[in-house]
């Protein structure tokens, strides 16, 4: 049985994600709001999903206590739209939030990283990648 750090480590070893579909997608955006689709890379060019590293979506449900998570995932399971869901105190707001936040901060230390490599492999690499995440495939 795998201990809860090892479990953690091998998420993000892995770079395992979960992809939420197009569908999917734009229902969650239109209840929550376009930051949603900041939450992981869109792949907006062709199918339309979104992609979210496991790790970020662990890290940030760490960020709610027990209520908090089994309300924001009461919140995004509902089908219909009621009108507090845009608040930002609501809980669903609050993950998705995390997560953007998350992703964000990711994103931004790919960058840098990819200023100050001195080693052209590793620039292309993060270069490709810095791409995928504004341009798409």
């Amino acid at each position: 049985m795998l201990s809860f750090i090892q479990f953690l480590e091998e998420l993000e070893q892995n770079h395992q994600t979960v992809a939420i579909s197009a569908d999917e997608l734009d229902r969650l955006a239109r209840r929550f709001g376009n930051r949603v689709r900041q939450i992981g890379t869109w792949n907006k060019a062709t199918d339309g999903s979104l992609e979210v590293p496991m790790s970020n979506i662990t890290e940030a449900a760490r960020t709610l206590d027990d209520r908090l998570l089994n309300e924001a995932l009461q919140q995004l399971k509902k089908t219909e739209q009621f009108s507090d869901v845009l608040n930002s105190s609501s809980a669903a707001v609050q993950l998705i939030e995390a997560l953007a936040q998350l992703y964000l901060k990711q994103f931004e230390t790919k960058v840098l990283r990819y200023q100050d490599s001195n080693d052209p492999a590793e620039a292309e690499r993060l270069r490709q990648e810095i791409s995928r995440e504004l341009f798409g495939p």
